[in-house]
């Protein structure tokens, strides 16, 4: 983390002082250029053009020279040339190519500049001689180091300091967020799923906020899946127990010799092996669904078909019960893509569940149609019962593993497990699921199925279980 930091910091520090320096001596670094008023040294140039002329024409070269000498000072910022008509200076002294250069692109009354440490202005005397006033100042690499280190020297303190700063804060701004996010994952991998982001990281409102968010989500359902697996496995032992020792107890006295209930003893083992036998296959289902799994076979599949299918099984059974299924159905439904027996399952739980609740003498109404207000149409299958509904805080909690609902009116039965099975089941299709109450009573599951579901499955990468556990 500390690598980090100081990579932020100095990338933004050197490019800080990259900016300054091209800022500083980019201006400086242009070719010839004309000056024109109201700028300060167009304004002056020609009254120091004067005075000048003034001081050779009266007193010859040496005037001039103790002119220069007299604007110079004792600073010696800068050196004066006077040419003459011919471009010789009037003290013999040479001239430099670029010197040269700015002398001939001179033109009367104006001022030209070339990368702004060579000066020079054309001026006409009273007695009608041209002259070209050239101004050399010292290399703008020395005017800067002076600047920097002689009387801008606090200034140039305060401007580093304030670079390092805001450097400093903003490789801090970068990285201390992302010092909370590690600190924060080994917490987690401690074991502490309570662990959490500092919320101070949450309202940044960038990148590293939403990482932080994310991070809180990924962690929150990991610490959720845990919790439901703790209790999956206190539900599936609290499942056995009951089945276990009621073979125990039957395997005990048929130790003891056979005893005239004997063949009852055997259909007890029968009903608690049957039970465990099941128990054990919608474990095995559900598993596999959570996980991704399908069945391995992918192919277009009639829904309504399936629907109708699943519905006539139902209803045989709940004649037996003083009860009906009704299916309603508009017409073939494709399914593409889909694996069928994860389908089947997801209705036949779905189905079985409504009829178990339902009163006697009621009808199961099962309405499978086809939205096509959506860009891409959609099943869309209700599934609805004549019982006591649910309480309406538990409509999301009922297909959760092992969820059981107790309380007057509630029928007794079942593991809570086929609500769970039918939902991985349609989520893996890519498909929604979720319960209603109805007024004045009832329940309605309502199932929403994409019929183009081309991206539906993960099963045609996934492999196939060793073997199907019946539902």
């Amino acid at each position: 983390m500390h690598r980090l930091f100081l990579k932020i910091f100095f990338w933004y520090w050197l490019t800080a002082w990259g900016v300054i320096a091209i800022v500083l001596l980019g201006g400086r670094l242009t070719g010839m250029r004309q000056v024109s008023a109201p700028n300060m040294y167009a304004t002056v140039a020609p009254i120091l053009a004067e005075e000048a002329v003034k001081a050779y024409e009266s007193g010859g070269p040496e005037a001039f020279a103790r002119f220069s000498q007299s604007s110079n000072g004792h600073r010696n910022e800068w050196q004066l040339f006077l040419l003459d008509g011919s471009y010789k200076d009037v003290l013999s002294r040479p001239l430099s190519d670029d010197g040269l250069r700015v002398a001939h692109a001179a033109k009367d009354g104006q001022l030209v500049v070339f990368r702004a440490h060579i000066a020079a202005y054309k001026f006409v005397s009273s007695s009608g001689h041209p002259y070209i006033l050239m101004l050399f100042l010292k290399s703008d690499l020395r005017r800067i180091g002076e600047m920097v280190w002689g009387e801008g020297l606090p200034f140039s303190i305060s401007l580093i300091l304030l670079v390092t700063l805001l450097c400093f804060w903003l490789a801090y701004h970068i990285a201390s967020p992302i010092h909370s996010i590690q600190a924060t994952a080994r917490r987690v991998a401690q074991g502490d799923l309570k662990a959490r982001v500092p919320s101070s990281v949450s309202h940044r409102y960038d990148e590293l906020a939403a990482l932080a968010k994310d991070f809180d989500s990924m962690v929150g359902r990991l610490d959720s899946l845990i919790q439901t697996q703790k209790k999956l496995l206190n539900s599936v032992s609290h499942e056995l127990r009951s089945p276990l020792a009621r073979i125990n107890l039957s395997l005990g006295l048929l130790r003891n010799g056979v005893s005239p209930d004997s063949d009852d003893l055997f259909q007890r083992l029968d009903r608690d092996i049957e039970r465990i036998d099941l128990l054990m296959g919608q474990l095995l289902t559900l598993s596999r669904l959570e996980a991704g799994f399908s069945s391995g076979e992918r192919e277009d599949v009639n829904f309504a078909q399936l629907v109708e299918e699943v519905a006539a099984d139902a209803n045989f059974e709940a004649q037996a019960l003083g009860k009906s299924v009704s299916p309603q159905t508009t017409g073939p439904v494709i399914l593409r893509n889909a694996d069928p027996h994860a389908l089947r399952s997801a209705c036949e739980n779905i189905i079985r569940n409504a009829v178990r609740f339902t009163r006697p003498g009621s009808d199961v109404q099962i309405v499978l149609d086809v939205d096509r207000t959506a860009p891409e149409p959609w099943a869309l299958l209700s599934v609805r019962d004549h019982g006591p509904g649910v309480p309406e805080d538990s409509l999301q909690a009922i297909f959760q593993p092992f969820y059981r609902i107790s309380g007057d009116g509630q029928a007794t039965g079942g593991n809570g497990l086929g609500l769970a099975i039918a939902s991985e089941a349609i989520r893996l299709h890519r498909g929604t699921i979720h319960a209603e109450n109805l007024r004045p009573n009832g329940l309605q599951i309502i199932i929403r199925l994409p019929t183009a579901n081309d991206q539906a499955s993960r099963g045609d990468e996934l492999s196939k279980p060793e073997h199907s556990a019946s539902l």
